[in-house]
């Protein structure tokens, strides 16, 4: 497993490096051609735990291995981790250090003709809605999902990748998923321009998920009062929005094209912890 460690201080409340799962989930997290783990969530990681003094060692994995390792306590955190019971039986939650946002996008050539400030919006313009399969996207979609099904308004696909080149190739209208990942995706990897439309769909907390199975309740509240003293300063604010106004023209640092596994965030717990909107987010 290929790992990176960062920071070299001591007299930390981490007096060890700090294992972390991640996998390919751009622009959170992912390894670039020299094998670095970059990414908005290994930035603000990185960020809070220098702030502490603290090391860290990212290491790439799949999300139901970083899991397992997670319960067993050979691994010390996973970023990305959107709160659910089940997973307090083994892991320790950070407060927030961001908030993931469920939006709709249209291609941006299509921006002056479609406009949704409302869920109904989507039925009452008879809009087709492309969603990948995996994912949580709101109430509103989970209540409307048959009823959009028998209009034939309903788009399914495998991942975010495959609904985006097709609304590229408009059998959709309309496309669902993460805010930030879903228009990194389209540019960088399929080349197309996403616009957001009004409509907030969903919003969530994300987390840092630290292993029970190691007494980490000092490292842990040590990491929330850095989460507070950055937020408050508006360093978080800042990373995010440098991902935000990332530029669309392709980089040495561009990521691999994603095979489709879910975000650990956002499955099951059969893979690694994620919140649901993204294709491969880690923790949800």
């Amino acid at each position: 497993m290929p790992a990176l460690a960062i920071g070299q201080q001591t007299d930390t409340p981490c007096p060890e490096t700090i294992k972390v799962g991640f996998n390919e989930w751009a622009p959170y997290s992912w390894t670039d051609t020299s094998g670095k783990a970059v990414g908005l969530d290994v930035d603000m990681l990185t960020l809070v735990a220098n702030h502490l003094g603290c090391q860290l060692t990212f290491i790439k994995m799949p999300a139901k291995r970083a899991h397992q390792m997670l319960q067993a306590g050979t691994l010390d955190l996973m970023m990305g981790a959107s709160f659910t019971e089940d997973r307090t039986a083994y892991a320790y939650f950070s407060d927030s250090y961001r908030t993931e946002e469920v939006r709709l996008f249209v291609k941006a050539d299509r921006a002056a003709q479609i406009n949704v400030d409302k869920w109904q919006d989507i039925f009452t313009q008879r809009l087709k809605l492309l969603v990948p399969t995996y994912g949580w996207y709101g109430l509103d979609y989970l209540r409307s999902k048959e009823e959009l099904s028998r209009q034939g308004l309903l788009v399914l696909s495998p991942n975010s990748h495959q609904s985006i080149q097709m609304l590229s190739y408009e059998r959709g209208d309309i496309l669902i998923g993460d805010a930030i990942a879903l228009p990194y995706m389209a540019q960088h990897a399929e080349g197309v321009v996403l616009s957001p439309l009004n409509l907030l769909v969903d919003s969530n907390q994300i987390h840092f998920m630290f292993s029970k199975k190691v007494n980490n309740r000092t490292l842990l509240n040590a990491i929330n009062q850095s989460i507070s003293d950055l937020s408050h300063q508006g360093e978080l604010a800042r990373i995010i929005m440098k991902w935000q106004q990332v530029s669309l023209a392709q980089t040495h640092e561009m990521p691999p094209k994603p095979t489709g596994e879910l975000h650990p965030s956002k499955q099951p717990d059969g893979a690694l912890n994620s919140s649901g909107s993204s294709d491969s987010n880690y923790s949800r």
